[in-house]
């Protein structure tokens, strides 16, 4: 008998979790994802890659809600849009065992294709549910390898819009497993976007939900995709050098549902400089002061030297990705945004030049899915002050609080919604009871 290959596995596994009420943890973690992902996409719509997408694409009709216009598109370009906004500000959340980003893409395609549907609140969660489990999967299985020069959220991310968008269309096995097939074949981004000051990181996240909506909707009408397009030695482990075993795809049942695993982002930046910046709020709160600071000695686990390691940042994306800007900005300024008019610049280099970067073998050992950091601070006396974070803050061995998850949502969505923020977490909070997508008041004007 012939063995199911990856897909069908993986199609199967979502389907099967159909019979399964959303219920408890599960449903709670996923009305907490659409939070979070509402609160970075609304903020995110604002800026840049989002609007320029509206622009260029203009004029638009469809059934899909576009987040900060009035404009609605077809499902595919909605899901573009709406990805594209909620990586854009960098306070999307991961899945730090697959080095993933799910929410971007997955909740933008479930959002495209419930409105096209007409899908009600508990189908929109239990869609996102699955895209989260089968994305997640696939990432922790293509893993650091993969990292080292394709952007998860690119590629994991295809599949899971597409399993999202799958199981709002309803689709059965064999549909299924080609939307994920097509999705697989059609995913994409690398690295070096991110490693310069280059805008189009966030893209990454919005043409993975595109296509993983196009790669659902053309399976479900009888397209077909190549069944061992992830394991085959064409296909997309060893096409982008992380040939797997797929153990995690395979595997019938997780530890625990993939939603409940995720790290909200409590700052505007690159993850893998969160327990940096932790361990130097830790200093401050100790009392240190930037006058003091002779030297920063940052020791972490390599890919974030990697990733986040720029050390002349000149653009804000660079700026994003900089732990010694970031470990600066945080003990002199007491935040990790953009340098602003009361910010001392001179001071400011001052301190990014104090900062050193050690790959760390203990933190190194724990990573992926742990991502710590030791900041050892040389005062200017002479003593030493050291912070150790073990777990960077919004991991889910540290988590925000859900009091802190929805202040977040508020602060970061109120330029695209003003007053209706209260509100849209109302909403939200009774998808699994009765509410309706179409309901969300998240376009201009909504109520």
């Amino acid at each position: 008998m012939t063995q199911p290959t990856v897909v069908q596995i993986l199609a199967e596994i979502a389907i099967t979790g159909r019979a399964t009420p959303l219920t408890g943890e599960v449903a709670a973690a996923a009305e907490r994802a659409v939070i979070d992902w509402l609160g970075a996409a609304l903020g995110g719509s604002l800026e840049t890659p989002a609007r320029a997408l509206i622009q260029g694409l203009t004029p638009l009709s469809g059934p899909s809600r576009l987040l900060g216009d009035h404009q609605t598109a077809p499902a595919p370009i909605a899901a573009l849009v709406n990805g594209t906004a909620a990586h854009t500000l960098e306070l999307d959340d991961i899945y730090a065992a697959g080095l993933f980003h799910p929410g971007a893409p997955v909740i933008a395609a479930a959002l495209a294709v419930a409105d096209l549907a007409g899908a009600n609140g508990e189908a929109f969660l239990r869609a996102v549910v699955t895209g989260y489990e089968v994305g997640c999967r696939v990432a922790e299985d293509l893993g650091p390898k993969h990292y080292a020069h394709w952007h998860t959220t690119g590629t994991a991310g295809s599949l899971a819009a597409a399993a999202a968008a799958a199981e709002l269309l309803g689709s059965g096995p064999e549909a299924f497993a080609s939307a994920l097939a097509l999705a697989a074949t059609m995913a994409g981004g690398v690295q070096q976007t991110f490693r310069c000051g280059a805008m189009g990181k966030p893209l990454h996240a919005g043409h993975a939900a595109l296509a993983g909506v196009i790669a659902a909707v053309a399976a479900h009408d009888g397209v077909t995709g190549a069944p061992d397009v992830l394991e085959a030695e064409a296909g997309l482990g060893w096409a982008t050098g992380a040939p797997s075993e797929w153990a995690h795809s395979r595997a019938t049942a997780g530890p625990r549902p993939a939603i409940t695993m995720v790290t909200v982002k409590p700052y505007p930046c690159c993850g893998h400089a969160f327990a940096v910046i932790d361990g130097v709020f830790q200093l401050r709160d100790r009392g240190l002061n930037a006058a003091d600071v002779r030297r920063i000695d940052v020791h972490t686990y390599r890919t974030a030297l990697e990733v986040a390691g720029i050390a002349d940042p000149r653009t804000s994306p660079e700026r994003k990705f900089s732990i010694p800007y970031l470990a600066a900005a945080a003990l002199l300024a007491g935040g990790v945004g953009d340098t602003n008019a009361d910010i001392d610049m001179a001071e400011l280099r001052r301190l990014m030049a104090t900062v050193q970067l050690h790959p760390d073998p203990g933190y190194e050992a724990a990573f992926p899915a742990r991502r710590g950091a030791r900041v050892t601070v040389t005062t200017q006396a002479g003593p030493t002050l050291t912070a150790e974070v073990p777990d960077r803050s919004g991991s889910p061995e540290n988590p925000l609080s859900d009091g802190q998850v929805e202040q977040k949502f508020l602060t970061v969505s109120a330029p695209a919604v003003d007053e209706r923020g209260p509100e849209i977490l109302r909403q939200v909070r009774q998808l699994r009871d009765g509410g309706t997508v179409a309901g969300l008041p998240i376009s201009p004007g909504a109520r």
